[in-house]
Parts: C-alpha cells; structure tokens; sequence
C-alpha cells in the first residue's frame, strides 16, 4: 500500500498509509474499532477502492485486476460470512473449485476441528463452528496471501490457539495478514504488528 487515502464520506479513515506485507510472515493489525482495519483490508482485497494511492499485489496494480484475476493472488475471509443455504461443511469447502484448493487443506480441516463436522449442515453450527468454516474456505484456497478479518472473535482459548498454530504453519510459505481486538494475548505469535491508531 503505497500512500493510500480512503474516505467515507466527509470522514477520512485513511491518509496517505503506506504498508508492505510479505510472504513468509504473518502480520497482525490492531487498532480501535473506526481505526481503518477492516477498511485497510477491504482495499488490499479489491473490496474497496482508495480514493488515492496505489495497492499492488506481487507488483500488479489491485485496480488493474480483474476479480478473477485477484482471487488467484489473495483470499479474504470477512468477519462476519453468513450461510443462508443448508450446504454442509464439506458442500461448502468444495466451494473453491480443485484447480485452485490449496494442497494444505487437510491440514486447515484437521486444525480447525473440522473434520467431524462435514456432513453437518452450516445453517445448524454455532457461531464459533461458522467462523472455522469462514475461515477454512479462505485457506483452502491457492494463493500467496490470506486476509483474515477477526479470525478469532468467536474462538475459544482451544482454537484460537488451534489457528495460531494453524497460521504459523501456513505463513512459512504464505504472507498472512489478520485483523484483531486481541492485541495483547496474540502479538507474541506474529512477526510484526501494525497499530492503527
């Protein structure tokens, strides 16, 4: 991101912010709620569009790309994904198409509890059991980067240290870049922390 500005309406949310993210680390952004996080990944994910400023992805311009195009550089899971379908677990992961599932899915099932859930329908899980789903249909995907919005709101201290694990173990190949409240317990897992004030 390369002095990116965005503005909803009269209010600016972002001046001129610049921020690099790597493959091979995973990077935690924190800040109070109307601090931009949310914001922030929104445009790195094509969601968005700066009212100034680049964002590039492996040195092509974001708003050059077409969607397809960027959804074979990056996967976002939003904070909040409702499923308003009965699909199960399994249904929905079969959601990312074989030519572009991630050869680390079994592992992103496994880790996050998964596996004894795919015949289940997600219109029946918890709110906690929802967001491992979210969450696994963003990292079954074959990209180089994750955007990871408040991955663990809804988690126990069982998986939120499940997914930190999990990350550690993806981010050795993968840039991973996640949007949390819960600095304190979680910037010691991270290679860096971005603070948005």
């Amino acid at each position: 991101m390369n002095n990116v500005s965005f503005s909803r309406g009269k209010k600016s949310v972002l001046t001129n912010f610049s921020a690099t993210f790597n493959a091979g680390e995973a990077v935690l952004v924190t800040g109070p709620n109307g601090s931009g996080k949310t914001t922030m990944l929104q445009l790195i994910g094509g969601l968005l569009q700066p009212d100034s400023g680049e964002i590039s992805i492996d040195g092509k311009k974001v708003s050059e790309l077409s969607v397809k195009e960027q959804a074979t550089l990056r996967s976002v899971a939003p904070a909040r994904r409702s499923f308003a379908l009965a699909f199960t677990v399994a249904q929905v992961l079969e959601f990312v198409p074989k030519k572009r599932r991630a050869t680390h899915i079994s592992l992103v099932v496994d880790s996050l509890g998964l596996s004894e859930l795919l015949a289940q329908k997600v219109t029946e899980l918890s709110t906690g059991q929802i967001e491992r789903v979210s969450l696994a249909l963003a990292l079954s995907q074959e990209v180089q980067y994750y955007l990871l919005d408040e991955p663990f709101s809804a988690q126990d201290q069982f998986y939120t240290e499940a997914i930190v694990n999990l990350l550690t173990q993806i981010k050795k190949t993968k840039g991973v870049l996640v949007i949390s409240h819960n600095q304190d317990a979680l910037a010691k897992y991270f290679d860096r922390e971005i603070s948005l004030a």
